[in-house]
């Protein structure tokens, strides 16, 4: 049953992506990047070691980081903004 979904999932990505890049988006090289980057971080994230010994920090961390990005987003939208 997993399989099936899972081919179907990634079936519905294919044909996203082709109809993208018949359109000539930004979508496209986007789905692209992301997904060289899945296939060369996959590994490396999965050999760096295993969840017995998560630090307490790391389950907030992509939190924290969105956080701030869009605090510093905010800056710059605030200095750079309209008068």
């Amino acid at each position: 049953m997993y399989a099936f979904v899972i081919t179907l999932v990634l079936l519905g990505g294919l044909l996203l992506w082709y109809f993208a890049w018949q359109r000539g988006s930004f979508m496209a090289r986007g789905i692209a990047i992301g997904a060289i980057l899945v296939l060369v971080g996959g590994p490396v994230i999965r050999a760096a070691g295993s969840l017995d010994h998560v630090p307490i920090w790391a389950p907030a961390l992509p939190f924290a980081l969105i956080s701030i990005t869009l605090f510093g987003f905010g800056l710059l939208a605030w200095f750079w903004g309209e008068e």
